[in-house]
């Protein structure tokens, strides 16, 4: 049968079948190729919209993380502050916590303060002032910038409090491992450029070093962007390319993508395709003509098909499958081309959850929890929801001395909890670092809070590791739909304000209460304008005189700081005054004060008015190991004698940290100073650890003297309080004598000096001339 069709195709149709088999092999060939350039040029189109989503997504999740860090009040607070080292410490911290490559602290006006590469000259020298130019036109700005011949995604956000205090710029940068995980992502090589000179500029590749030198030949310059230039030889490789601009800062010089898939491996599987078919159509040869041309519909036909497949590729849609029809060549490459349909798919959709929820915990981000409020809140007017914003204390120091391995198992363990604490529709999310955020809908006020409650207990039950076992403790804020905000961002932000009110109180939970947003953003105003108070001359001090019972004369006064806000007014010191030690203005302040009434004390001894002066140390001072060198300095400089100043101290500093406390204390006392303890009895300090302290008075609180009546629990404190003092050789004084009833106890229980309104409110230092004057007229 074989030599009869032999002899059939050789006798009658050898013209016929052979011109059909040169055809056949024609069309297999040239639409094999075809369908190999179209492939690699749809690729290339749909790796050119991957690229948009993969660079749009990280770019998206560093704004994200930008705008975290402008939000965060410790921030906010160290940038007000004002001191480089604070601020280059506070972004180095933040920095290092969300993985940024790059960090900058920009003024307002756009001059440097402080950066992860505060040593490198190019990064002060104007390489972000389009950034800043744009920032300052659109409210922020995200570009990419050259700086040292490397690439870096930036995003620079306004720092508010309220009002701009500084740009800070996050960014991450673009190089050859950027362009790996694209490659990872798609098969595409990726190549970042600019021209210089009428070549290219390899700022970072993918490619083998022998083709990025290729590319960076003069003559390699590809087309224009967003189209595939012809075949781009790199060495002894061939590519197809296509270019894409990179979103430069303005007045840049422009930056380039260059995407490349390699023809050569392209091409390489359908080699041996070619030969098949050669062999094909010589066997077909000795076959009828039928079979001949049954064999060309069979190999135009899946061929068709894969091009109308490219296009649905092409558009975007990857829903219908390929059809693969038997098990030749042509079948295999409609395989392997729906193969890689399913590939892009899956790798589209996990870009997209990865751009939504976080790598370590699996939890949703900070931009998918946002969203999901929204939608909630939009849900219906007045739907009633609950907001948990939450942070673990001390988190920081089990990274530090665990390491952040263990901390991240840490985070994944919280996660875990908090994910089976909450019911199936509750939202729990992971904002960033420490910080984790839980969404309950449909909630009333008393439930949110008992299971806020429940999960704060369930975050401090042990925590069993692998390695070991620690005990966790959380702050939580709360804040609830519509009683405390009506969007997403308002609510938000309030429970930021809970979060921190919780943290400050160490109260583990703490509801929303109205009015707080006024004083956070005054409190920010505040910090900002305290550090410039002194050079406004803003503060200023107010002397109260204290009277000796026995000899009713006055032998010292206290110093009392004010501060005039130039626009606010009178400060309270109760408010200023715990901001500056949270800033850590408060040295300053107690320098400014030592200086301020030494040299007051020095002109009163002038004119013949010889007081000793009392001047009031904070907790933070006394963790300053140059307070004691400095008021000697002062002493010195006014000519003051050391016994003429009295330092006081409160109970509760003291207590904070009694050993460091009391050789603080010797030092002070070793330079001739009396030492005071302030507001006693309000503390907690043992006799054990009174006696160890070199002080020389006692200063009895003024809650104890205002409403002191015979007889009263206040008197017995007051008289043991007095009397303990003189056993131990000590002075006692009494603060906040305001009427005759208490002063005749306070003579009776032989207290040794009064303070208080019945003498003198607070005086200037003039007024306190005249007032002294007048009392040692009116007692004589």
């Amino acid at each position: 049968m074989r030599s009869r069709l032999h002899g059939k195709i050789v006798a009658l149709l050898i013209g016929l079948v052979l011109a059909a088999q040169l055809a056949t092999f024609a069309v297999v060939h040239v639409a094999t190729e075809r369908s190999v350039r179209q492939q690699l040029a749809e690729e290339l189109r749909v790796g050119e919209r991957v690229w948009q989503r993969f660079y749009g997504n990280r770019s998206e999740q560093l704004l994200e993380t930008a705008l975290v860090l402008a939000d965060d009040f410790g921030f906010k607070a160290a940038v007000a502050s004002g001191d480089p080292a604070t601020m280059a410490s506070a972004l180095r911290n933040h920095a290092s916590r969300i993985g940024a490559e790059a960090g900058v602290l920009l003024s307002p006006q756009g001059e440097w303060l402080a950066g992860l590469e505060g040593e490198s000259g190019a990064w002060r020298q104007g390489a972000l002032d389009g950034l800043v130019a744009k920032a300052a036109d659109e409210g922020y700005s995200l570009a990419v910038v050259a700086v040292d011949g490397r690439l870096y995604t930036m995003a620079l956000i306004p720092v508010l409090a309220p009002n701009q205090i500084a740009w800070v710029g996050i960014g991450s940068a673009i190089g050859d491992g950027y362009a790996r995980d694209f490659k990872a992502l798609t098969r595409l090589d990726a190549s970042f450029v600019r021209e210089a000179g009428g070549r290219l500029e390899v700022l970072g590749s993918s490619l083998p070093a022998p083709a990025v030198a290729a590319l960076s030949a003069p003559g390699a310059v590809p087309g224009a962007p967003g189209q595939a230039s012809d075949e781009l030889t790199l060495g002894e490789d061939h590519y197809f390319a296509l270019s894409a601009p990179l979103p430069g800062a303005p007045g840049a010089p422009p930056l380039g993508v260059l995407l490349q898939g390699s023809l050569d491996q392209a091409m390489a599987p359908y080699a041996a395709l070619k030969t098949r078919v050669l062999v094909l159509s010589g066997l077909a040869a000795a076959l009828a003509l039928a079979v001949a041309g049954f064999l060309g519909r069979g190999i135009s036909r899946p061929v068709v098909e894969l091009a109308e497949a490219a296009q649905r590729v092409q558009q975007g849609d990857y829903s219908r499958p390929i059809p693969v029809r038997g098990r030749d060549e042509i079948a295999r490459l409609a395989s392997a081309f729906g193969h890689m349909q399913a590939g892009i798919a899956a790798r589209e959709d996990r870009i997209l959850h990865q751009a939504h929820h976080d790598g370590l915990t699996g939890l949703p981000n900070r931009s998918l929890a946002h969203g999901r409020l929204e939608q909630a809140l939009s849900q219906g007017e007045g739907r009633a929801c609950a907001v948990v914003m939450l942070d673990l204390d001390r988190f920081k120091e089990i990274n530090d001395t665990l390491g952040h391995g263990f901390g991240d198992q840490v985070l994944e363990e919280v996660a875990k909890r908090l994910r089976q604490a909450v019911r199936a529709e509750d939202l729990v999310a992971r904002l960033g670092g420490d910080e984790f955020m839980v969404l309950m809908c449909d909630v009333g006020p008393d439930f949110a809070e008992r299971r806020a409650r429940a999960l704060l207990e369930q975050l401090r039950l042990p925590l069993d590791l692998p390695t070991t076992r620690i005990n966790l403790d959380a702050s939580l804020g709360l804040v609830l739909h519509p009683e405390h905000g009506q969007d997403a961002q308002t609510l938000l932000r309030r429970a930021d304000i809970a979060l921190y009110d919780a943290k400050e109180a160490r109260a583990g939970l703490v509801v929303y209460r109205h009015g707080r947003d006024e004083v956070h953003l005054r409190q920010l105003a505040l910090i900002g304008d305290l550090r410039q108070s002194i050079a406004r001359e803003e503060l200023s001090l107010r002397f109260q005189p204290k009277v000796d019972l026995a000899s009713r004369q006055v032998r010292h006064v206290e110093a009392l700081l004010r501060w005039t806000h130039g626009s606010l007014g009178p400060v309270p010191p109760d408010e200023f005054i715990p901001l500056a030690e949270r800033s850590g203005f408060v040295h300053e302040i107690t320098r400014f004060v030592l200086d301020s009434a030494l040299a007051q004390n020095a002109r009163w001894r002038a004119d013949g008015l010889d007081l000793g002066v009392a001047v009031n140390l904070s907790a933070m001072d006394l963790m300053d190991a140059d307070l004691p060198d400095f008021v000697q300095a002062c002493l010195r400089q006014h000519r003051v004698p050391p016994q003429r100043l009295i330092l006081e101290v409160t109970e509760g500093a003291l207590m904070r940290d009694v050993d460091y406390a009391v050789r603080m204390l010797h030092r002070l006392r070793a330079g001739g100073v009396r030492l005071s303890i302030d507001d006693f009895g309000t503390g907690y300090s043992s006799l054990a650890q009174l006696k160890r302290m070199p002080v020389d008075e006692l200063k009895i609180d003024k809650s104890f003297v205002m409403q002191m009546t015979e007889g009263s629990d206040d008197a017995v404190i007051v008289r043991s309080t007095i009397e303990l003092g003189h056993n131990m050789g000590l002075s006692v004084i009494a603060e906040g004598v305001e009427n005759d009833a208490s002063l005749d106890l306070l003579r009776q229980y032989r207290c040794d000096m009064v303070q208080g309104y019945l003498f003198s409110p607070p005086l200037a230092p003039e007024a306190l001339v005249g007032w002294c004057r007048r009392f040692t007229e009116a007692e004589a």
